[in-house]
């Protein structure tokens, strides 16, 4: 597999960040030439892998996107391999926490690995950039949409590992709003000290792309990387709330 490594653009490094990208685009699609330099502006070694199904459809022969969960033993590999190269054992020695990250699909990949009963200990936690709560044109049948947003939604409030989910207000696969009443961000009907829920944050009239309207007045209001900039400093803020205070949980048997 390729992982293209980002080094932290400030010292000490604070954490080592796997990011994954989303259904139809690359991890060197635009979306993250805009995310990487601010991740790494904050101090935080970017570490960003295709899927294989990505890598061939680069490659000319294009491929469907899997399901989130037949991505999930790639994504357990590319924490293997991570962890086993000489400078993931060199930070791992410095004490340098290791996140996952993912756009969309890359998302649902990272927050089910979370919620799965094996998350590999040096895994810290995990961040999404647009979580896909449900696709557009299944929102338009309201018994559909209840069953997928039921799918990706309830298993949000039973994470192994912190997680922080940054949502624009205007987007189209659910807004910050959406998830909220999806019960995200909250604890589950039987709540566990073994388990956590998701956190949200809103990012002020950005669509799935963080992109902003294109309104002469909120030019002229916001920058055009806004949703991105709050993204990325929230991230990084997120991660060191995080750092030095978790403790080992405990994997279900």
């Amino acid at each position: 597999m390729a992982i293209s490594v980002f080094p932290a653009a400030t010292q000490p490094t604070l954490a080592r960040l796997l990011l994954l990208h989303g259904a139809g685009a690359s991890v060197q699609s635009a979306f993250f030439q805009q995310l990487i330099p601010l991740l790494t502006a904050a101090g935080i070694e970017v570490h960003a892998a295709n899927f294989a199904y990505m890598a061939k459809t680069m490659a000319g022969q294009r491929q469907v996107a899997p399901k989130a969960e037949k991505l999930l033993p790639e994504l357990e590999a590319m924490i293997q391999s991570l962890s086993q190269a000489e400078n993931g054992a060199a930070l791992a020695a410095e004490q340098v926490p290791l996140w996952l990250a993912g756009k969309s699909l890359g998302g649902r990949v990272v927050s089910l690995y979370l919620a799965g009963a094996e998350v590999a200990p040096q895994v810290a936690g995990g961040l999404v950039f647009g979580y896909p709560l449900c696709p557009p044109a299944k929102a338009k049948d309201p018994v559909k949409a209840a069953q997928v947003t039921l799918l990706r939604s309830s298993f949000l409030q039973q994470l192994q590992r912190p997680l922080l989910i940054c949502q624009g207000s205007r987007d189209a696969f659910g807004s910050a709003a959406d998830l909220q009443k999806a019960g995200v961000g909250q604890a589950g009907p039987d709540p566990s000290p073994d388990f956590m829920p998701a956190t949200v944050l809103e990012l002020a009239l950005a669509d799935h792309d963080f992109a902003l309207p294109k309104s002469r007045a909120r030019q002229a209001a916001t920058a055009p990387d806004a949703a991105f900039v709050q993204a990325a400093t929230a991230a990084a803020e997120f991660i060191r709330s995080h750092h030095a205070v978790l403790t080992p949980i405990t994997t279900k048997e």
